[in-house]
């Protein structure tokens, strides 16, 4: 990984393409274009800050958002979409 690190207390920041293959990792498929796309676009992806024009993702933020996206166990579709809960921390 070669993300850009800032220190010992701040978080690892992945590049676009690092922070899909960490997403992947954990089971979501959103590729570098898809990660773009949602941030020009939409309100609702993950969060991320800029050096110059390169996007860096904070990977513990990118984690939380992706648990933030899942849903809690659902037997039909009829049942309405809720928060999942997900209190354990996913290993780096």
């Amino acid at each position: 990984m070669t993300g850009l690190y800032l220190g010992e207390t701040e978080d690892v920041l992945l590049t676009r393409k690092e922070a899909s293959t960490e997403l992947l990792r954990m089971g979501i498929r959103r590729s570098p274009g898809t990660l773009a796309k949602i941030f020009s676009t939409r309100s609702d992806g993950p969060p991320c800050m800029h050096l110059g024009r390169t996007p860096y993702y904070p990977r513990q933020r990118l984690h939380d958002w992706a648990r933030s996206q899942l849903t809690g166990l659902r037997s039909s579709s009829r049942q309405p979409r809720r928060s999942g809960e997900w209190n354990t921390p996913v290993a780096p």
